[in-house]
């Protein structure tokens, strides 16, 4: 039997207000005093697009940042005025890179590009096509680095785009990495490549202790990540031989952060470990927070920063324990950043709030 035409409008009509819910996320609920603890005071909130994503960089007051709605914005952080935006024509991928006075940007579908703007006004200085980019962008000894979809490593000049090289090694999540000498670093989801920075040849090859998603910590003589199959581990920079691996209680999404010689990480459940490098390591949990961690952790003046995806923002001590906590528009996927008079929060609506200490 055929729907009436009734039928049809009230099916189109629900249809219509399921997709606005699922689409819609409630303003962030204000924190009572007693809950909020010694936090940092207000001073101003604005909006930038619809949610901003990746790597985030701050230079000379300004905030530069890619979109999801395919924008690159510049905030002023004085007064929380977008100073300009440019849009591209695909899906923004890593975030941004600044070099001196040029903003760095990856596209991936439906147009696989790496771009150049201007940091004062947002003008394209240059474009190269490309495969669809899968990691963030790196900038790594004069030489801009990408890494697309299909497995492809390319190294571009960053003065005008053109490529140098590709190497195809396989396709990677995390952005290369220098391990100084002259060569990179490219994670991919079964191995791990060295690959010189003159001509992208393979130099190192070696199993992958696990799929790297965030960046590679460089501490002393190490690198260390954690992996998405619950793991933190340690390597040589030099020929990518293992020191150390260690074991959590679930995949670990964004990098390590270190205090002197003391390593912090926060895995996906809400488990903050540490790690002392003195002596023989041992993850040792400090905290269990039991809310899901969705934002890399930030130190800052000597505290752990962690954002969450209910929307709040923690701020914690080494041992475990909450100084202060402010909540925001959920989720919190990147993480704050510190500012020299206090920070800046952003939120997952694509709202930027400053505070002072």
């Amino acid at each position: 039997m055929r729907p009436t035409r009734g039928a049809l409008s009230l099916a189109l009509l629900l249809g219509s207000v399921n997709a606005g819910c699922v689409n819609f996320r409630p303003p962030p609920t204000p924190l009572a005093a007693s809950a909020a603890g010694d936090a940092p005071t207000p001073v101003w909130t604005t909006r930038a697009g619809r949610r901003l994503a990746g790597r985030v960089v701050v230079q000379d007051n300004i905030l530069y940042a890619g979109g999801m709605d395919r924008k690159v914005y510049a905030v002023d952080l004085a007064s929380g005025e977008v100073r300009w935006s440019a849009r591209l024509s695909g899906m923004i991928v890593g975030g941004v890179i600044l070099s001196g006075d040029t903003v760095f940007i990856a596209t991936s579908r439906p147009e696989g590009r790496v771009q150049a703007l201007g940091s004062a006004k947002g003008n394209r200085i240059w474009r190269t096509s490309a495969d669809p980019v899968a990691a963030p962008l790196a900038l790594i000894g004069g030489l801009l680095v990408a890494e697309t979809q299909r497995g492809e490593v390319l190294g571009l000049d960053p003065r005008s785009g053109k490529v140098r090289w590709r190497r195809r090694v396989g396709t990677a999540r995390g952005p290369a990495t220098d391990v100084g000498d002259g060569a990179l670093l490219v994670s991919t989801t079964d191995s791990l490549f060295r690959l010189s920075l003159s001509d992208g040849k393979v130099t190192h090859r070696t199993a992958s202790p696990g799929t790297v998603v965030g960046s590679w910590l460089h501490l002393g003589e190490s690198l260390i990540a954690g992996t998405a199959d619950s793991q933190v581990v340690s390597i040589r920079p030099t020929d990518l031989r293992r020191n150390w691996t260690l074991a959590v209680d679930a995949p670990i999404l964004g990098a390590p952060a270190a205090l002197g010689d003391t390593l912090f990480l926060a895995t996906r459940i809400g488990s903050v470990y540490r790690v002392d490098l003195n002596a023989e390591p041992e993850a040792r949990r400090v905290a269990s927070l039991e809310w899901p961690v969705t934002a890399p952790l930030t130190i800052a003046g000597g505290q752990f920063l962690l954002g969450g995806a209910d929307g709040t923002i923690r701020a914690l001590r080494s041992d475990g324990s909450e100084i202060w906590r402010i909540r925001i528009w959920r989720p919190v996927e990147l993480g704050p950043i510190p500012l020299a008079d206090g920070l800046l929060a952003i939120g997952g609506n694509g709202d930027l709030h400053r505070y002072r200490r």
